[in-house]
């Protein structure tokens, strides 16, 4: 640790802080809190392949993940939804609408026997505390499984367990003889699992103004910010917590910056508390963290190096690209991510005028 430059300590704790994190919540978790947590397992990936790549860069460290390079760097990069550049909006709703169509015809193969069509369902929710939290195609785009994958059952269960075995085999890197000790899960939450069929349910959302497609890709919005808004309820220890912080910050950025970008192209769809959010000094700041982004997430902080002394945190570096006490930038980001989730759910969940909720296309899976 002595021989580590200042920002480089700091580096090292973020992505243990990290790994810990995300291992408290999904190591030994029993499967329907896996499923649950699927935009977690997006926020893990991340920050592991970041890590790799960080500490590959500058210290030459070999972290060795053993998952498929692509996959990984694909979820990696999901959670930038309209801010891809390689995608951008139209790209990525045109993604949500091939792997929508890959998935509906997984359900529903050319040659079924249609008279049992209406036993089927194609789309999966689960919601927490009553409140939609994730959707099978969120697990799709977040996992970065391609239409291909998606329209065979025996590929997309392997594909998420490399994956998950490729930011086990990180944490397991960067956790070794660090001396953090792991902990039991915090208390499990009130998951319930839902089934519906795309093709009902998803013009059902915001008030049906949008395409199946484009609602899909703000349903995995929602469920980014809601899951990191549950950090706190996950955190058992302060490492826990210092990880609970990062993540709510960087989701939430992320999440202002995808629907900014939509309400720039679309404006008129946007309910009044959506842009009346958007339009808020307190969101304008946070969009203005991108170099706090930046330094969270690739971990290099260079630019922030000659205010960085020996023995200084991350509290520090926080202070050092924000002007703010740490803490003071971790109660706006909880206070406004809260805003943020809350008033997302509320234009998702709104019907068309005269139509059913997305709720009511809702019902329980058969029984096993």
């Amino acid at each position: 640790m002595e021989e580590l430059e200042p920002t480089e300590v700091i580096a090292l704790e973020v992505a243990r802080t990290d790994m810990h994190y995300v291992a408290a919540t999904l190591l030994h978790a029993p499967p329907e809190l896996a499923a649950a947590e699927i935009a977690l397992v997006q926020y893990g990936a991340m920050a592991a392949y970041e890590s790799q790549l960080y500490f590959a860069r500058t210290l030459g460290w070999n972290l060795k993940a053993e998952w498929a390079p692509d996959a990984a760097k694909a979820a990696r990069m999901s959670g930038k939804f309209f801010a891809d550049n390689k995608r951008n909006l139209d790209g990525v709703v045109s993604h949500f609408d091939e792997l929508l169509k890959a998935n509906h015809g997984a359900f529903f193969p050319p040659d079924r026997a249609k008279q049992f069509d209406a036993l089927r369902d194609d789309l999966s929710v689960i919601t927490v505390d009553g409140r939609p939290y994730t959707s099978l195609i969120s697990a799709h785009y977040l996992t970065g499984l391609g239409p291909t994958q998606i329209a065979s059952f025996q590929e997309v269960g392997p594909a998420v367990g490399r994956l998950s075995v490729g930011i086990g085999n990180i944490a397991g890197a960067l956790l070794q003889n660090s001396g953090i000790a792991m902990h039991s899960q915090s208390p499990m939450p009130s998951v319930e699992f839902w089934d519906a069929t795309s093709t009902d349910a998803l013009p059902r959302l915001f008030g049906g103004e949008l395409s199946p497609s484009l609602a899909a890709a703000l349903l995995t919005v929602q469920s980014i910010a809601a899951t990191a808004e549950r950090g706190t309820a996950r955190a058992v220890c302060q490492r826990c917590e210092a990880g609970a912080q990062k993540h709510r910050f960087v989701a939430l950025f992320q999440s202002l910056t995808a629907v900014t970008i939509l309400r720039d192209a679309t404006p008129e769809v946007f309910s009044e508390d959506m842009l009346a959010l958007l339009a808020d000094p307190e969101s304008e700041w946070l969009l203005a963290q991108s170099k706090l982004r930046n330094g969270l997430i690739h971990l290099g902080m260079q630019d922030i190096a000659s205010k960085i002394g020996p023995g200084e945190t991350i509290d520090d570096a926080v202070a050092a690209y924000t002007g703010l006490e740490a803490h003071e930038v971790a109660t706006r980001v909880s206070q406004h991510l809260s805003r943020f989730v809350t008033i997302l759910t509320s234009w998702m969940l709104t019907p068309r005028v005269g139509g059913k909720s997305f709720m009511a296309a809702l019902h329980r899976p058969p029984a096993d």
